[in-house]
């Protein structure tokens, strides 16, 4: 075994995982290029190098933690006495350095598998309320792309879409123009992303099914009572793509989505290999209201929820390379069965809002 405190140890570094950064909207920061190294005074002293990055120059809080088992824990914390230099609030982006004594913090101790870890935090909230991710490796249909990363368990609800308006109302990302929400930055500046009137339909025996619910007080974005784990409806292709991309996340590809809902490719339907009302919110389901809340009809594959039925999903994907139409998939609470086959491909313009569009996110 080596002296913790000995010339001859070699540390090892990790750095902290981040999101992608931003075209608009806050970004989160990234840690990159970390070194670390003891002086060979016999001192304890441990010099720690890195570069700060983020895309909006904010001020970041830089703490470290140090595992004595190769990263599988990080269970030591420098105690803020051993610590100088660039750590703590206050830390702007650039190339910095921690000053550890090591001796403080783990008097006498041995070992070659300690290992330094230093994160970054600018105040990036990794979205709104009441996100499950479910991670997914699944080599896809023959012929296309599989999905391996994590996907939103549940459709994006009416809270989640209005936490983020209100996000993206206060950093001046959206705007309120008559009855919608308009992108107000970014590459759909200008674009409608919601339609805060959306009226909702009588289909299949609904009272106003999957209208609008959330509202503009003049001044905030709230949800109807009641509708607030129900899938956001009459929200278009930009304002799904932008609420993704908002938090550093994105839309599946359709051939992403479909890798998701057949699970190990026997699924006919986003719920299985057959389809009722028990399972799935599609035409014929108890739905007064048109959508229901997101989970209400259980669990399926990979452990996600309304892969059929409820909301049709927005995705990536375009419909064809001849059109701007892009790929819409897995049914709708209106809609027919066939409509919620894993294979089933539907399409809308990037700016139709209906009451039978949401979207779910991946990344």
């Amino acid at each position: 075994m080596v002296n913790l405190n000995s010339r001859t140890l070699i540390w090892s570094i990790m750095l902290m995982a981040v999101c992608a950064n931003l075209a608009w909207a806050n970004s989160p920061p990234a840690v990159s290029n970390v070194s670390a190294s003891q002086r060979g005074d016999d001192s304890g002293i441990v010099d720690i190098y890195y570069t700060l990055a983020d895309a909006d120059n904010d001020k970041c809080t830089v703490s470290i933690a140090v595992s004595n088992n190769d990263g599988s824990t990080w269970t030591i914390t420098p105690s803020p006495s051993s610590l100088s230099g660039y750590i703590g609030s206050n830390i702007y982006p650039g190339n910095r350095y921690i000053v550890w004594n090591s001796k403080t913090d783990l008097p006498g101790a041995y070992g070659t598998t300690y290992r330094v870890k230093v994160t970054a935090d600018d105040g990036f909230v990794d979205g709104p309320a009441g996100m499950v991710w479910v991670s997914i490796n699944d080599p896809g249909v023959s012929g296309h792309e599989g999905f391996n990363g994590q996907m939103s368990r549940y459709e994006t609800t009416n809270a989640q879409y209005c936490e983020y308006l209100n996000a993206a109302l206060a950093s001046g990302d959206v705007i309120v123009s008559g009855n919608y929400v308009v992108g107000n930055s970014g590459p759909y500046s200008g674009e409608d992303y919601y339609r805060l009137d959306g009226p909702g339909y009588t289909t299949d025996g609904a009272t106003n099914g999957g209208a609008a619910r959330i509202n503009w007080t003049g001044s905030s974005f709230t949800v109807d009572s009641g509708f607030e784990n129900h899938p956001v409806t009459y929200v278009s292709w930009y304002g799904s793509t932008s609420f993704a991309s908002y938090y550093g996340w994105r839309l599946p590809t359709e051939w992403e989505w479909q890798a998701v809902a057949d699970h190990n490719g026997s699924y006919t339907y986003g719920c299985g290999t057959t389809i009722d009302n028990s399972i799935a919110n599609y035409r014929g389901s108890i739905h007064p209201y048109g959508t229901t809340a997101v989970g209400a009809f259980g669990i399926s594959g990979y452990g996600m929820c309304d892969m059929a039925g409820n909301v049709w999903e927005w995705t990536s994907s375009l419909y064809d390379p001849e059109s701007s139409y892009r790929v819409l998939r897995g049914g709708c609470w209106g809609g027919n069965g066939t409509y919620c086959t894993v294979a089933y491909r539907y399409n809308g313009t990037p700016n139709h809002m209906y009451g039978s569009y949401g979207f779910r996110v991946c990344r």
